[in-house]
């Protein structure tokens, strides 16, 4: 990999690790690594304590602020933005989206489902969406999504600002030594 693609991956990692050990309601962070694995260029793992069989609406918004740490990492510290982050983004909007058209997890919108998804096996896959919500709703819930997202990420941002000096120290560990486990993040 090329050395500013492994220091752009070891601040991205470096962002998701140090905004998931600052938030209550996340798992423990158990490896840090930029040796690439798969698709990813790099890995940040966390492994829950304990099994867990639901997550509460504070345990779901720390999970979006940690998938926004490694994009954050990357604006402030390499001042750049790259395609590392997509799957991330996927990843949060889904939740957000959940939270508000399944979970009933918004103020805003209450306890209601909005929308329903119903998959269909024809012909190999297709999936269909029944409407059963009027546009000016789906523009509500559409703003709402907008306003956790942007939350999250807001506050990804300040925890990143505020300890920039950790996320420093782990990104050149990550590019001294490659993988980091759970005692040396601490550290």
């Amino acid at each position: 990999m090329p050395e500013s693609e492994r220091r752009n991956t070891a601040y991205h990692e470096s962002g998701h690790a140090v905004v998931a050990k600052l938030l209550p309601k996340t798992d423990p962070v158990h490896k840090v690594t930029i040796i690439p694995r798969g698709r990813a260029l790099g890995l940040t793992m966390e492994l829950p304590s304990e099994d867990r069989y639901s997550m509460d609406k504070e345990r779901i918004l720390a999970t979006i602020a940690v998938l926004f740490g490694g994009r954050i990492a990357e604006e402030i510290f390499m001042h750049q933005m790259t395609t590392g982050a997509s799957n991330d983004f996927e990843r949060a909007t889904d939740m957000a989206r959940r939270m508000v058209t399944q979970w009933g997890m918004s103020d805003a919108l209450g306890t209601m489902v909005y929308g329903e998804n119903e998959s269909e096996i024809f012909l190999g896959r297709s999936v269909t969406t029944h409407k059963n919500v009027s546009e000016a709703t789906m523009q509500k819930v559409d703003e709402e999504i907008r306003r956790i997202i942007d939350q999250q990420y807001n506050l990804a941002r300040g925890l990143i600002e505020a300890n920039s000096d950790k996320v420093e120290i782990m990104a050149r560990s990550l590019l001294e030594w490659e993988t980091l486990d759970a005692d040396q993040i601490d550290d």
